[in-house]
């Protein structure tokens, strides 16, 4: 019988990370997604693959990305903006969910709501001192468990240090751009 908490096989996550424990190599993973701008404020971007350990899997859903009216698009999408809180608190429910079941704790609800403040003056280049992007983001986690208040503070520490869009938002990536110009 397979041991499941909160939806998570906790002995296949264990036996993963005992795996990439003793070979960290079955641990690197490497994301790809490829974004089309349809026109206007509009892009499609599509996530065709993914590779785990060197062994390449094969995936396919588009996620559709726009701007509200206010800001010159359709509003037919999320904003790009938008879609990087949400991959915020998809990580972070994951990391909640996963680190719960490895300590025995059963969530019985989890929400996050993020909120982020940009100043569209950096974006539009009207002010050179104003950044263009986040100064800071702040989230509020609400959790019920089964679990004592300690141990509750223990599994956000470790969600804390172990997620990974987590860390990419506090901490510098240092992009590689390349620019490739096309034939009209």
């Amino acid at each position: 019988m397979t041991n499941m908490l909160n939806g998570i096989n906790v002995e296949g996550l264990q036996q993963f990370a005992q795996c990439v424990a003793e070979n960290p190599d079955k641990g690197e993973a490497r994301f790809n997604v490829k974004t089309k701008w349809e026109h206007q404020t509009r892009s499609v971007a599509t996530v065709s693959h993914y590779v785990l350990g060197g062994e390449k899997h094969a995936r396919h859903f588009e996620i559709a990305s726009d701007e509200p009216h206010e800001l010159l698009g359709q509003n037919t999408a999320p904003n790009p903006q938008e879609l990087l809180m949400a991959a915020l608190n998809a990580c972070l429910s994951v990391g909640y969910a996963a680190n719960a079941a490895a300590m025995g704790i059963t969530v019985h609800s989890l929400e996050i709501e993020t909120d982020g403040k940009l100043d569209l003056r950096g974006f539009l280049g009207l002010d050179e001192n104003v950044n263009p992007g986040y100064d800071e983001v702040s989230y509020v986690v609400r959790i019920s468990t089964d679990a004592s208040r300690d141990r509750v503070e223990a599994l956000h520490q470790a969600v804390t240090k172990t997620s990974v869009n987590l860390a990419n938002f506090s901490k510098a990536i240092h992009m590689l751009p390349k620019l490739e110009i096309l034939e009209a």
